[in-house]
């Protein structure tokens, strides 16, 4: 499977990558977890390893990072978002 995202999208996601970075959910770390895991998914589509590492920094922004299981909780949040979507 194959994924191009546009010029738009990849614009798109470097505003949203730079938003929070600068203005992290702190209220919601999970949220901001996949909106930054989604986002780095998006500027760097062939390379998994650069969008874990920018998810990474992303996460170290926040006042109380997610550590390891909580990180694993937030992808199963995002597997269920996904299927939903599908299957809606």
């Amino acid at each position: 499977m194959s994924f191009k995202p546009t010029k738009k999208q990849q614009n798109e996601a470097m505003a949203g990558v730079f938003e929070l970075y600068h203005n992290p959910i702190n209220e919601n770390r999970y949220d901001h977890y996949i909106y930054s895991f989604l986002n780095a998914l998006m500027l760097y589509p062939d390379d998994f390893k650069q969008a874990l590492e920018l998810t990474s920094k992303l996460n170290n922004q926040l006042i109380q990072p997610l550590t390891e299981p909580e990180k694993e909780l937030a992808y199963q949040q995002l597997e269920t978002r996904w299927a939903d979507d599908l299957f809606d």
